[in-house]
């Protein structure tokens, strides 16, 4: 058995697929590809698949991937000539192969984010969240809630355009196996201060970054 890696990418309406709808679009081309994909046993074999790093509902992503096992050794040229044609408008595959990293070297994530609204508003709640030095918003998961301060959980955060109705921004937010800093919670704290509506921000996951900040490729 080969343990292989497909890199996609998730953009336009494929934001819509939960991680759930994710795995079974990506079951279903697998089966339809033809592949000798690698079954596992028992009363209910199926394909056993890993994402690396599942992304939140309603975000893009350009450094999406998971991991399957194969029966016979193929190139990557092979691997997506069979998937051609198998997956939904807004799954783009880039890649195919050895996985090259471990999940745990993941530390962050470099999302692009681009808030809308009155231009100048936008611009001081970012230049007022520049200048705090501390901002505190709650961490809920399904178990547990949990006061985190963002301003030391945040790194990088560079303005990068902006437009009459819309600022672009980019930052590093913590991301792995361990822990996790979904970008919509800064998004909120700006809803919730600054009345910015956080239903029109755009979220793009451009790369995923070791604890060396380097690009995991």
């Amino acid at each position: 058995m080969n343990t292989t890696r497909i890199k996609f990418q998730k953009v336009g309406l494929a934001i819509y697929f939960s991680h759930l709808d994710l795995q079974k679009v990506m079951q279903r081309a697998l089966k339809k590809s033809g592949l000798p994909v690698w079954y596992s046993k028992g009363f209910n074999p199926h394909i056993y698949m890993t994402f690396t790093l599942p992304l939140s509902l309603g975000q893009e992503s350009l450094c999406e991937s998971f991991d399957f096992r194969l029966n016979e050794e193929l190139t990557e040229a092979e691997i997506l000539k069979a998937m051609e044609g198998t997956l939904p408008q807004g799954i783009i595959l880039t890649g195919a192969g050895a996985p090259d990293y471990e999940a745990k070297e993941i530390k962050y994530a470099l999302y692009k984010i681009t808030l809308y609204g009155d231009r100048e508003a936008l611009k001081k709640a970012m230049a007022d969240y520049e200048a705090a030095e501390k901002v505190t918003v709650i961490k809920q998961s399904k178990k547990t809630s949990k006061e985190v301060n963002l301003k030391s959980e945040i790194r990088n955060l560079q303005l990068t355009g902006e437009e009459e109705d819309s600022v672009t921004f980019t930052a590093l937010f913590p991301a792995g196996i361990d822990y996790n800093l979904n970008p919509a919670l800064l998004v909120e704290y700006f809803r919730n201060n600054y009345g910015i509506d956080a239903n029109a921000t755009d979220y793009l996951r451009q790369n995923l970054l070791n604890e060396k900040l380097e690009i995991l490729q």
